[in-house]
């Protein structure tokens, strides 16, 4: 049976990797992004990563606080291939289609977003108020990022689309992120 300590330096583990292997395909993904037209998906996924930079050193800095050695290297090798599996894209079929790349970050910048929450939930109820404080803070930088995402998706299909077919309604894109908006709003 696991100790409370244990869970968190597990949670954080988690977080970690989860962070990481974000990061790398993110960055990926920005190389693949040169069609002026895309600028901005490329710098908020540009910001999203800069974010997701400045969160390693305090995570493995509390990580290395909660435990007296690292991550066994055959378990974070397990977890990060075990995230790799979960998380990965058929890179062929999404080359250059970016409303591909901001729909899949969206979903596993959720997956990061609540891992945040869990890592909060769990310091704050083991008084590990430091560790606590960096998830909720972590929680707070992308929190927005993911907002920012869902609101470029539409418009990022319809530049796609049009590139493809005169016959797309430029003003699509504003009502389809009207209608999410209320889609939202109604829960």
């Amino acid at each position: 049976m696991k100790s409370n300590l244990d869970l968190l330096r597990q949670h954080l583990g988690e977080q970690i990797a989860i962070e990481e292997h974000l990061n790398v395909r993110i960055k990926e993904q920005i190389s693949t992004i040169t069609d002026p037209e895309f600028a901005d998906a490329r710098t908020l996924l540009q910001q999203t990563a800069d974010v997701l930079e400045r969160h390693f050193e305090p995570l493995n800095r509390l990580l290395a606080q909660q435990e007296n050695e690292q991550l066994s290297a055959e378990n974070a090798t397990h977890l990060h291939n075990g995230l790799a599996a979960e998380m990965s894209v058929k890179r062929a079929e999404n080359i250059n289609r970016v409303s591909s790349f901001l729909r899949d970050d969206y979903s596993a910048l959720n997956l990061v977003t609540i891992s945040n929450t869990l890592l909060h939930a769990t310091a704050l109820a083991l008084k590990k108020t430091e560790v606590a404080d960096v998830a909720l803070t972590h929680l707070t930088n992308l929190a927005p990022l993911v907002v920012r995402i869902g609101e470029l998706l539409p418009e990022t299909i319809t530049r796609e689309l049009r590139a493809i077919s005169e016959e797309v309604d430029p003003l699509s894109a504003k009502v389809a992120l009207r209608n999410t908006k209320l889609a939202w709003r109604r829960q």
